[in-house]
């Protein structure tokens, strides 16, 4: 499956984005670009495949998607301190891809504190939260005051499972409910945090009683799998536990 819609008008999509039907926007969070390089200068060096990845990932989106918007919730790049000369690089790079077919809109992350500097060479705005087709979009790292459901990302949610040998796989997943969605992390490097594990890194979450969430998973082979609701597995988790 590649869409399933979670609410009228708006689906969640294998490419781990959410698409606001009326409003032909994708909502994507956390590329984490430059991520790489910032590792680099801790001295800990891994294959620079990353910005490949998400150009092929933007790609495919966009192929299966005909939408005029792309939303960024958050994080596009990595380095809170600085702008890493990767980060240059990387940045104009997604953004110019982007534009060559979408309208991108930027919305600040906590990683994302030096990133209007490279924004401002290419004559885009960085905003503290957009609110389109009757959402409210913000990273979700701060409180947002609102009327209108929330989109955000932050959280980087996701499923572990324990494969045949025991190996551990982490399956990028959507938290679903009708006041709040939360996003899947977009880069390959994020690995994901349990959606069964508490306390959560927003402020949002830890207000929300999530164990009510569905946690719809997004496997770039499989498609979109249902996992039922936070609360079946955290139970699942504690019975495993208990063994």
């Amino acid at each position: 499956m590649d869409r399933l819609e979670v609410a009228k008008g708006v689906e969640v999509t294998r490419d781990l984005a959410l698409f606001l039907r009326d409003e032909r926007a994708l909502v994507i969070s956390d590329l984490h670009l430059g991520f790489e390089g910032a590792l680099a200068e801790q001295g800990v060096s891994i294959p620079r495949f990353q910005r490949r990845v998400i150009l092929e990932r933007l790609g495919k989106m966009l192929d299966r998607v005909k939408a005029e918007k792309v939303i960024v919730a958050g994080d596009f790049k990595h380095e809170f301190s600085r702008n890493l000369t990767d980060e240059w690089i990387e940045v104009k790079q997604v953004l110019r891809f982007l534009r060559e077919r979408v309208t991108p809109v930027l919305v600040r992350g906590n990683h994302d504190n030096y990133l209007a500097t490279i924004l401002g060479d290419l004559g885009l705005p960085l905003l503290e939260r957009a609110d389109v087709g009757g959402y409210t979009i913000v990273h979700g790292h701060e409180e947002v005051s609102t009327l209108h459901p929330i989109v955000m990302g932050h959280e980087h949610p996701a499923v572990k499972l324990k494969d045949e040998l025991g190996a551990v796989v982490s399956v990028p997943a959507f938290l679903v409910m009708d006041r709040l969605i939360v996003l899947p992390a977009f880069s390959p490097l994020a690995l994901g945090v349990d959606v069964s594990a508490y306390p959560y890194l927003s402020p949002i979450l830890n207000r929300t009683d999530i164990d009510a969430a569905r946690v719809i998973g997004a496997d770039e082979k499989e498609g979109l799998l249902d996992f039922g609701h936070v609360r079946g597995l955290k139970e699942l988790r504690a019975a495993l536990l208990m063994k």
